[in-house]
């Protein structure tokens, strides 16, 4: 936590900047700060589904965990409804960032390679960045683009232990189209969250996202006859998982308010790196020396990415 601290404290002003400066400046560090605590929670929940999985549809674990999340989001704020305009917004985040883009991820991960589903889910970040680079002008300086690709490449390195050889998209093909068409619905979704949080208030779209989403889905799961037969000990571990979705939801959305869709997205990736750490630590899963090198690659590349950040003014 210390170095944590001295890496969001580190001065990315020129002596002289008025205190207006400063005050924006510490808004995008708040963005980055929101990012890394909410890709923490990110990166447990892979871990809590695996011991959800063993007795529980992936369908009715999903639709009650973001049930639960949007239920504990209502306390933080609770007297605040959402804006007229904004109803749009969380209807499009409902029902394409939690319940389709989830159901249809969840679905192509049956349908093909665990290497395959690996490398294709990072067409989040690649999808994020074409769209908001065409569609709503973000642009990177060409320092942050070259920290960009470290990151990338880390990605890969973790998500696939470059087993490459066994890749092959033909195989699967239907599932590997589901999980491309899910990274694609949240690489619209995060645009346009990056664009709704500067007019309306995160907490209010962040619960009413994933009440929307997840009601919904668990209707879908009572009306196909899936079973919700979740023991003391799996409704403990939903509850932890739906506190997970909750903060990751809302630091999701105030990291995109401050720093953009493709800067945020980039940050947000550590959660690979801790989603190892916990597999690590609470399933026993091995970590290989390559996908260590991948996680470093990732850290270094947030690092850098963050030191090379340009003053952001806040209007």
């Amino acid at each position: 936590m210390a170095m944590l601290s001295v890496w969001l404290s580190t001065p990315v002003l020129h002596a002289g900047k008025d205190m207006g400066e400063r005050g924006s400046v510490t808004e995008t560090s708040k963005g980055y700060l929101y990012a890394l605590v909410g890709s923490i929670c990110g990166g447990a929940q892979p871990t809590i589904v695996k011991f959800l999985l063993g007795s529980n549809d992936p369908v009715s674990i999903t639709g009650l965990s973001f049930v639960l999340s949007g239920l504990m989001l209502v306390f933080y704020q609770p007297r605040v409804k959402p804006a007229r305009g904004s109803i749009p917004y969380i209807v499009m985040f409902g029902l394409v960032g939690a319940l389709v883009a989830p159901l249809a991820f969840i679905i192509g991960l049956s349908e093909t390679t665990a290497v395959n589903a690996s490398l294709l889910a990072n067409g989040e970040i690649l999808f994020t960045t074409i769209i908001a680079y065409l569609v709503f002008g973000e642009r990177m300086s060409r320092a942050q683009a070259t920290r960009g690709l470290l990151i990338l490449a880390g990605i890969v390195v973790v998500s696939t232990d470059l087993d490459l050889a066994h890749v092959e998209f033909a195989q699967g093909l239907v599932g590997n189209v589901l999980i491309l068409g899910s990274t694609l619905g949240w690489a619209v979704e995060n645009n346009l969250i990056a664009v709704a949080t500067r007019k309306f208030d995160v907490s209010s779209l962040s619960k009413f996202r994933n009440l929307l989403g997840g009601l919904v889905l668990s209707s879908f799961a009572l009306v196909a006859g899936i079973p919700f037969g979740f023991t003391p000990f799996d409704t403990s571990a939903l509850i932890l998982l739906a506190v997970c979705v909750s903060v990751a939801t809302f630091m999701f959305m105030a990291a995109l308010k401050r720093l953009g869709a493709i800067r945020m997205l980039l940050v947000w990736s550590t959660s690979t790196v801790f989603g190892a750490a916990f597999a690590l630590v609470f399933l026993g899963e091995q970590i290989t020396p390559a996908q260590l090198a991948g996680g470093v690659m990732i850290l270094l590349g947030v690092y850098l990415f963050r030191r090379s950040e340009r003053p952001m003014y806040v209007p």
